[in-house]
């Protein structure tokens, strides 16, 4: 199936007919469909789930497409390919790859400048076994949901944060206000007094921290004042100089970000913008722009409105800063002013902390430049799903020799030490002993003749269409790429192969 950016249409290639295995391994298709072109019929019944979306169907195979149109891939977004053989996926993604390239420096706000980008996604299925590879040049997630985007500053208050600390009285007589004290301002409050006492400096060992939660500790009236508990739990994480993580370090020093072209994507100019404005100290203290969230906290609500306009208002300027500085960045590469909006440079400044890149390794390179010592100690774990890759692999090897999948022929067991072979010849081309992989797998794989059952099928289905929206949308973080499935235990792992 391949499927168009946003999910605003779809295209189905297949030039089989459906017959009854067919039905019983794709819920998308029904009885009534026996003898119909298994492409028109998909594509019939996917558009049923939403009527706003456009489906398409070529009932050919997908390489007499190619070699008709070698192009006919670069239209898509992402390619989701099941049911083919290793030769064609090799071909496939060899094509989506090289979309990918001369697409991985375009934002996916389609900016006008090169191709988009193909994502390759290829899913397998034998019994209860499955697997899903993705593949593509280049990944950027700005919005990768991490749990907590607050960013507090105790340890190196802004002015105005300063002042509103102080605007609390912690000898008023009321209890009301005592209790409601939001507990930011009581961190502020005892870290100024210990700075104080600690020349300039914040608790720094695991003594110095539980003193400081002493010290906050002594200071509550009543064990029923939540403010003063709720920062006596949030002391370990003020304690954490507000600092650039290396993460972030690395991007800023990515080729990507130091070389920018006029077809360099909004990730990567946004990411040069950041990093001269962390760069500027006279702006930026040296740290990243400031997130603008806050927690929900023990606090009346006009101290709590207070507080969140202030963190509000401080993220606000830092936004501005770095929009200027993207501004002029634009400029310098000959783009359009306002090519990357407002909302854009927003979202950016706001998880800078969590931005994440992804670059996956194609097919290619992972036939060509095995990683043998990662193999080695993955197979080594006796609790391992990756022997299953290792026999999926051997069966892809038995395909080239026989033109049939293990387990195909008249008699399922004829096939075992054939497969066995496969299996031996792969891991000594890794430099693995041929034991490392059980037999009693490779009999498995034989019995279930490459057939589809609709129980593994429908989970990979759900493990597939979870990875492409998070690739499709740059939210949340995709797997690194490869996944397994043993529906036998039920366990799963993913590999970077």
């Amino acid at each position: 199936m391949i499927m168009s950016s946003g999910i605003g249409q779809f295209t189905v290639v297949d030039q089989g007919t459906i017959a009854q295995n067919d039905i019983g391994s794709n819920f998308f298709l029904d009885f009534e469909s026996l003898g119909k072109s298994k492409a028109e019929r998909a594509c019939e019944l996917l558009g049923e789930l939403n009527e706003d979306v456009q489906g398409h169907w070529i009932a050919e195979d997908i390489i007499s497409v190619l070699n008709e149109n070698p192009g006919f891939l670069a239209q898509f977004s992402t390619v989701i390919a099941t049911d083919i053989t290793r030769e064609t996926a090799e071909k496939i993604a060899a094509l989506c790859w090289l979309n990918g390239h001369s697409a991985d420096t375009v934002a996916d706000n389609n900016r006008p400048a090169g191709k988009k980008r193909t994502t390759f996604a290829w899913v397998k299925t034998v019994g209860l076994v499955g697997a899903v590879r993705i593949a593509v040049p280049e990944h950027t997630i700005v919005e990768t949901h991490p749990e907590n985007v607050a960013d507090l500053r105790i340890d190196s208050p802004f002015p105005e944060l300063a002042e509103f600390a102080k605007s609390f009285n912690f000898e008023t007589e009321d209890g009301l206000e005592f209790g409601h004290i939001p507990y930011v301002a009581i961190l502020l409050k005892y870290m100024e007094e210990w700075r104080n006492e600690h020349g300039g400096e914040i608790p720094s060992t695991y003594a110095a921290k539980n003193q400081l939660k002493a010290n906050i500790r002594s200071g509550m009236r009543s064990p029923d004042d939540e403010n003063f508990e709720e920062a006596i739990g949030s002391v370990l994480r003020s304690c954490q100089r507000t600092a650039v993580p290396n993460t972030i370090k690395e991007l800023f020093n990515d080729p990507k970000c130091e070389n920018l072209t006029a077809e360099s994507g909004n990730f990567w100019i946004l990411m040069r913008g950041v990093r001269n404005f962390v760069n500027d100290h006279s702006k930026s203290g040296g740290v990243l722009p400031l997130s603008g969230t806050i927690p929900d906290m023990k606090a009346l609500t006009d101290s709590y409105v207070t507080l969140q306009s202030i963190y509000k208002a401080k993220a606000k300027r830092d936004v501005q800063e770095v929009s200027k500085i993207v501004e002029s960045l634009l400029e310098s590469l000959g783009l359009a002013a306002g090519s990357i909006s407002l909302q854009e440079i927003e979202s950016f400044c706001k998880y800078s902390a969590f931005l994440k890149v992804i670059r996956y390794r194609s097919l290619e390179e992972e036939y060509q430049q095995p990683k043998s010592k990662e193999i080695a100690s993955w197979l080594s774990d006796p609790d391992s799903v990756f022997p299953h890759y290792v026999l999926l692999r051997a069966s892809d090897s038995f395909y080239d020799d026989h033109g049939r999948y293990p387990g195909e022929g008249d008699n399922w067991e004829d096939d075992v030490d054939q497969l066995h072979a496969n299996m031996t010849t792969l891991l000594q081309s890794w430099g693995i002993e041929s034991d490392a992989v059980s037999k009693d797998l490779t009999y498995e794989i034989c019995r279930y003749g490459n057939g589809s059952i609709h129980n593994t099928a429908s989970f990979m289905g759900g493990v597939v269409s979870q990875e492409v929206i998070k690739l499709i949308t740059h939210q949340y973080t995709p797997m690194d790429n490869t996944f397994i499935f043993d529906g036998v235990r039920s366990v799963s792992a993913v590999f970077a192969v």
